[in-house]
């Protein structure tokens, strides 16, 4: 009997027109992964009978919800789909901001097993959470945090499925990717690290009479984040103290045409630090910051594509 193994793993994703309804004919779209554990999750009860014997009568299932982390490097066109489901909405041209806009999925995971394989099939995939980080001398890494209403175990593939293949686009780095940083308007910011995240808040909606959630609702996408900046003048820090912030903006790849423009147009700084420091330091600001509504823009955040 052959065992799984994690190297011979295939994650693939297509769109939902109808939440927790898998397309017919389905395309799905290969992903680029580093790691991947989204899963189901029972939620059960223990029987609170009180027996002369001492035993527990019964363990009953309650509910039963998937969630779980996929794990990425940052590379053009890999993510366009999950960045349009992170922000609730849909890319207009190559431009696109958070919206009102709700996307599902059907997540499949393969795992080969030599002549027979084992797909798990989770429908009514919602991204809860998207981050992006950026840090010095590293690949620009991410990750999904995915919701999704249940999942179905099968040994072949859906009836006239077919599978694209993921792009070979290059994985974008700190070191030779990033280009037109502003950290709030302040000149010179020697930058080490930029966190970015993004929350939807989604929450289960359980129903009588069934295991699973009937749909998610949601809250207020939060776009948060810290910047990991090297202390050279008191501007920045000062910002701090005023509460206040500016724009972060900064492009993504070294190919035209194959970049991304990553822009928050109106951050407030919240509780900042100059970080301790020792002999064998150097002196960093720690700045954690939100990103609010931008009356002109329209939203909390901005990304585009195909940036020349």
């Amino acid at each position: 009997m052959p065992f799984a193994n994690g190297s011979g793993t295939r994650i693939a994703l297509v769109p939902e027109t109808v939440f927790g309804v898998t397309p017919a004919n389905p395309t799905f779209q290969v992903q680029r992964m580093t790691g991947a554990g989204i899963r189901s999750n029972k939620s059960t009860g223990t029987s609170e009978e009180i027996r002369r014997d001492r035993n527990v009568t019964d363990e009953f299932l309650l509910g039963v919800d998937v969630a779980g982390d996929n794990n990425f490097e940052l590379s053009y066109g890999s993510f366009d789909d999950i960045i349009a489901a992170a922000l609730f909405s849909t890319w207009n041209t190559d431009a696109i901001v958070n919206g009102l806009t709700p996307k599902s999925f059907t997540y499949e995971e393969t795992l080969e097993l030599g002549v027979t394989d084992s797909f798990s099939r989770f429908t009514g995939v919602m991204v809860n959470q998207f981050s992006l980080d950026v840090q010095a001398r590293a690949a620009v890494t991410g990750s999904v945090s995915f919701m999704g209403q249940k999942e179905t175990l099968a040994t072949t593939a859906l009836a006239g499925a077919t599978y694209t293949d993921p792009n070979t686009n290059k994985i974008e780095t700190a070191s030779g990717s990033i280009a037109a940083l502003n950290v709030a308007d302040v000149a010179n910011v020697a930058v080490r690290r930029v966190q970015i995240q993004i929350a939807n808040n989604l929450r289960t909606r359980p129903v009588v009479g069934s295991l699973y959630t009937e749909e998610f609702g949601y809250g207020v996408i939060d776009v948060t984040g810290t910047i990991e900046a090297y202390f050279a003048t008191n501007a920045l820090y000062q910002k701090v103290l005023d509460h206040g912030g500016g724009a972060l903006a900064f492009t993504v790849g070294t190919v035209a045409n194959q970049k991304y423009a990553f822009t928050l147009p109106k951050i407030i700084f919240q509780s900042g630090e100059r970080a301790q420091r020792n002999n064998s330091s150097d002196v960093m600001l720690n700045l954690p910051f939100r990103a609010v509504l931008d009356g002109t823009t329209g939203g909390s955040i901005k990304v585009e594509r195909a940036v020349a």
